[in-house]
């Protein structure tokens, strides 16, 4: 039986900041219709690996391809094309304080001229009610909670119809029950939508909760590569303190080892 062609793959792919390597020529091959988690500690790359997908930035060395697009080659007027069929929610959101929500959700469309305006604004209703906020299209993202901001992000981020949607910490900053409801409202647009999920975070019950996948980068490679019930049979102590969240006994020694020293004066002296 054939094997399905991917969505999206990197090939060797390296990048170094400051003469910092970030990513250390990694691979990965993301299958339709799936959500592949990745997990790792701050720094280690996993928001930087989105942006190569997206051609935000390029490799050092290797390659990317979304579909038989090499993203890594592409010209900026042709990566046009390729982001246009790619969902990005920013980690802090990325919405337009100076736009309504309707404006920011239309955004896209405005951008790509999609349809006439009533068939954008009927997409925008349409992309609200997939994440429950329609009705609000005349508040301004000052008015928002953190939470329906990025359920505000995440509606501009379908509005185009991707086929790949990326999420940069979708729970950060939230509440677990705000949290849970991204987590929701990911599975729901995965069913509904059909599309292919990366998500990059580092909440663990978020990772188990969404991905058909679980991998893990650190240090510039890919240590795990496992489903969210395979977790539990990782034996390998990085991977185990992660999910834990348990600091390993040299960084409790380093810490104990820092110097903690108080400025200033008690009043009167």
């Amino acid at each position: 039986m054939a094997q399905t062609e991917p969505v999206i793959r990197l090939q060797n792919v390296y990048k170094t900041f400051n003469s910092h390597p970030v990513l250390c020529g990694v691979s990965l091959d993301i299958a339709p219709h799936e959500t592949t988690v990745i997990i790792g500690p701050s720094g280690c790359g996993k928001s930087v690996l989105l942006r190569h997908i997206v051609g935000l930035l390029k490799p050092d060395k290797g390659k990317v391809y979304f579909r038989h697009y090499e993203v890594s080659a592409l010209p900026e007027r042709k990566l046009t094309k390729v982001r246009s069929r790619i969902g990005f929610l920013f980690q802090g959101g990325a919405l337009f304080d100076s736009m309504t929500v309707g404006q920011n959700v239309c955004f896209p469309l405005d951008e790509h001229a999609i349809g006439t305006r009533a068939e954008r604004i009927a997409k925008c209703r349409t992309v609200l009610s997939l994440v429950g906020l329609d009705g609000l299209q005349d508040q301004f993202p000052e008015e928002l909670s953190g939470g329906q901001k990025k359920r505000v992000a995440l509606a501009r981020a379908i509005a185009m119809s991707p086929e790949a949607i990326l999420y940069d910490e979708p729970t950060t900053g939230l509440d677990p029950i705000r949290a849970d409801l991204i987590n929701e409202l990911i599975i729901k647009l995965q069913h509904a939508l059909g599309t292919t999920a990366i998500v990059v975070t580092h909440d663990m019950a978020s990772a188990r909760k969404v991905g058909d996948r679980i991998v893990m980068l650190n240090e510039g490679h890919f240590i795990v590569d496992t489903t969210p019930e395979g977790l539990d049979d990782i034996d390998n102590e990085t991977v185990m303190r992660f999910i834990d969240g348990q600091a390993s006994e040299a960084e409790l020694a380093e810490l104990q080892t820092e110097q903690f020293t108080t400025t200033g004066t008690e009043p009167g002296l």
